[in-house]
């Protein structure tokens, strides 16, 4: 075989793997936990590694395909460098490296991203090639918002999960802001291949199919892809404002440039006061006008100030990926009782990212980490210039390529990347790093028959595979297995026939030893949550598997000593134990008090959990001074104020209980007009049970009495509390009316009631 058929087969290859990596966003893994984000992420990790096998062979015998030096691949380089320092100095550095399921991001990521960039970058030497491989993103793009619009139409299957995202499409992206930033950047992939094709045909296609991503932008409702698009229409306004133009087409948009602008701004402003007329029926239209009232956005600022607060603590190289949660360690959360927290409430911070580009490789890399992030951004601007004054590419493609990374990173302002918008990112930054040396003639094959080079080829491939492969079964293999276990074990949890069943695969799983270890730990203590909630004690292996679980999060926190919510995890999970096994009492007190000396700032976090400890001491008092600490800090939770009644109770003070129960009406009538028209009560059965019981507790029989009064009328066919107000009508010395109501519970239930019944009629 020649030498030159051999590299050329490689290079198929190579550009068979690589031409696979657009079409990433169609798969959607149903196998493994987190089915929109973790089989993409392997796919791509692995299509990355088995390319990279051929391109280490051909790169170590042919000078052809090396990356040419560059000073966007220094910016890469460096970049990755410098993360991997920050990850390796960081408190965390075996999540910084591996991240989550949830994520699937970390310095591994970082790692194939770059891996990623040299080898198109090195493989890609024609225009050709490039724009064949930004067709094949375009085509993908289609796929998913002809999906995303079969959501919309409900012409899928699955409509449910459609409508628990509250009617915004997520396609097979699985989020409709991530959709949103996928579809934005291919659509500039269109506009460069609209630009490069000649055929008046493919222009026509091309402008459709921008159009239909566009549409699907607009129903995701995603108000940062909003601002993007806003953001780039006034770049290329000014752009043509106060730029050089030289054609009579050009000389045109600079006339309207400004004028268009300013009519935006004027109309804006007009149109503000009116926001919540009739149009404000519209879905999409409507998060966008209300965006600065939403309660979410104003969370963000919150997480925003708690993020720069963590930034001033490391500001040098971070905290390193994934470690986000550290920060709250040392920095105060300025919005408590989020649902960030497993047992409080309220709006979510998002506190695993900032929500902000900057902020985000602030938190993660520091400020050293940050300026060779925006270095990348420098040195495509950089790039494109000089591809331009080289006339290498059109006017028209050099703003549209900058334009495309001014759009990317004013959307990146408000969320984050995945893996769908990080391969699109590193496809354009290849695709400028190499316009001063991409022709449009094709390489001229090498004919010369070199048998030993033939033999090296195959040695360096073959060494680079059992590399790749013995990597590739701890990098890909068994997380995948472990995510596969996770997956059936939340999809089929319900048909285990015992507990020990379960717990069989729950050790399989942690048998693998991989970082999806951590996911599988909280989905223990979530089942063992369950477990103590509806008091499945009978059920077989239950001891064992809570004992199991226990064991598990301990682990847990003991390697993730940073991260609040784990211990907090484990701490409730102790406290839950401690209503059936009083020794848990002490272990849960020294937990909290742990809690507290690594979290001195936010002490607030536990005060639930703390309360509740104090009220199986019987140490009332106490538990009462916590609650009102809690609600010091947030008055206009109701379910503080409940939490506020139900210690009032405690401690007989009667003032408190009615004043209490009172702004948990206030507050829930503001918030639901059913409540406020009557149609819907103001306390669920299961609170009303819970004051029932905590008054029974204490012997307060009359406030038991009122609150079973309004059980009855919610649930009037009931025989349990017909026999419980009974009970409470005999200790209240009321045996008529004990007798009567036990006679009602006999007759609705006389299965369960008439024996129980009849010791009352005997007293």
């Amino acid at each position: 075989m020649h030498f030159g058929k051999l590299k050329n087969i490689y290079i198929s290859f190579i550009k068979i793997f690589i031409f696979l990596i657009p079409l990433l966003p169609l798969y959607v893994s149903s196998s493994m936990v987190f089915p929109y984000i973790t089989g993409k992420n392997f796919a791509f990790r692995i299509l990355v590694e088995l390319a990279a096998v051929f391109w280490l062979g051909l790169i170590t015998l042919s000078n052809e395909h090396r990356p040419k030096n560059s000073i966007m691949l220094l910016a890469v380089l460096i970049f990755t460098f410098i993360v991997g320092l920050a990850d390796l100095l960081g408190i965390n550095p075996y999540n910084s490296f591996w991240s989550n399921y949830e994520r699937m991001e970390g310095y591994i990521t970082i790692l194939h991203l770059a891996l990623y960039f040299l080898i198109i970058k090195s493989i890609l030497k024609t225009k050709k090639d490039w724009m064949i491989f930004f067709n094949i993103f375009l085509i993908a793009s289609i796929l998913v918002s002809i999906y995303a619009l079969f959501q919309k139409f409900n012409i899928v299957s699955w409509v449910k999960e459609y409508e628990a995202s509250a009617g915004r499409v997520y396609s097979t992206i699985g989020s409709p802001p991530f959709l949103a930033s996928y579809l934005l950047f291919t659509i500039f992939l269109g506009l460069i291949l609209i630009i490069n094709t000649q055929k008046l045909y493919l222009k026509y296609c091309y402008i459709f199919f921008i159009i239909l991503n566009f549409l699907v932008i607009y129903y995701t409702r995603t108000r940062g892809a909003i601002l993007a698009i806003i953001t780039g229409i006034t770049f290329v306004g000014l752009f043509y404002a106060f730029g050089k133009v030289k054609t009579p087409k050009e000389r045109f948009i600079k006339k309207i440039a400004l004028p268009a602008i300013g009519a935006f701004i004027i109309l804006s402003i007009l149109f503000w006061p009116v926001r919540y007329t009739d149009i404000h029926k519209d879905k999409p239209f409507s998060r966008f006008v209300s965006m600065l009232e939403d309660p979410s956005a104003q969370s963000r600022l919150e997480t925003w100030k708690t993020a720069w607060a963590g930034i001033k603590e490391r500001p040098i190289l971070g905290w390193g990926q994934e470690n986000f949660t550290g920060i709250y360690t040392v920095v105060p959360v300025s919005s408590p009782f989020s649902r960030f927290f497993p047992f409080t409430f309220s709006e979510p911070l998002w506190t695993d990212r900032a929500h902000n580009i900057i902020l985000d490789w602030l938190i993660n890399a520091g400020f050293i980490g940050l300026f060779s992030y925006l270095a990348i951004f420098f040195s495509a601007f950089y790039f494109t210039r000089v591809a331009l004054h080289k006339n290498l590419i059109t006017k028209t493609e050099g703003f549209t390529i900058i334009t495309a990374i001014v759009v990317y990173f004013t959307q990146n302002l408000f969320i984050f990347d995945t893996i769908n918008t990080y391969i699109i990112f590193f496809t354009l930054l290849a695709y400028i790093d190499n316009l001063d040396y991409t022709n449009t003639n094709e390489a001229s094959p090498v004919t010369v028959s070199n048998n030993l080079r033939i033999k090296q080829y195959a040695r360096i491939t073959l060494f680079a595979l059992l590399i790749f492969s013995f990597a590739a079964y701890f990098m890909n293999y068994k997380p995948i297995k472990e995510a596969q276990i996770s997956n059936r074990i939340s999809s089929y949890y319900s048909e285990y026939d015992s507990f020990l069943t379960l717990l069989v695969d729950f050790k399989k799983a942690l048998s693998f030893k991989t970082f999806g270890d951590n996911d599988i730990r909280i989905r223990m203590a979530i089942i063992a949550e369950r477990i103590l909630k509806y008091k499945l004690f009978k059920d077989k292996g239950t001891l064992i598997f809570l004992q199991s679980s226990t064991v598990e999060l301990e682990k847990l926190v003991a390697s993730n000593s940073h991260n609040l919510s784990y211990w907090l995890y484990l701490i409730d999970i102790y406290n839950r134990i401690a209503f059936y096994e009083p020794s848990f009492i002490s272990k849960t007190e020294n937990l909290i008090n742990k809690f507290i000396h690594l979290n001195p700032k936010n002490q607030w976090m536990v005060y639930f959990i703390q309360a509740d400890n104090f009220v199986l001491k019987k140490d009332y008092e106490n538990a009462y001074l916590t609650i009102k600490k809690a609600v010091e800090l947030a008055p206009q939770k109701d379910t503080v104020q409940l939490r506020l009644a139900l210690a009032g109770i405690l401690t007989s003070r009667e003032d408190v209980v009615n004043s209490a129960l009172d702004n948990v009406k206030k507050i829930r009538v503001a918030k639901n007009p059913d409540i406020a028209e009557g149609k819907t009560p103001v306390f669920s059965v299961d609170e009303l049970q819970l004051l029932t019981q905590t008054s029974m507790d204490v012997k307060s029989f009359k406030r038991s009495m009122e609150f079973l009064k309004e059980i009855i009328f919610i649930s009037p066919d009931e025989a349990k509390y017909h026999f419980d107000i009974a009970k409470v009508y005999l200790a209240l010395g009321d045996k008529t009316n004990a007798i009567k109501e036990a006679k009602k519970a006999a007759e609705l239930d006389p299965l369960n009631y008439t024996h129980e019944a009849n010791k009352f009629l005997a007293r």
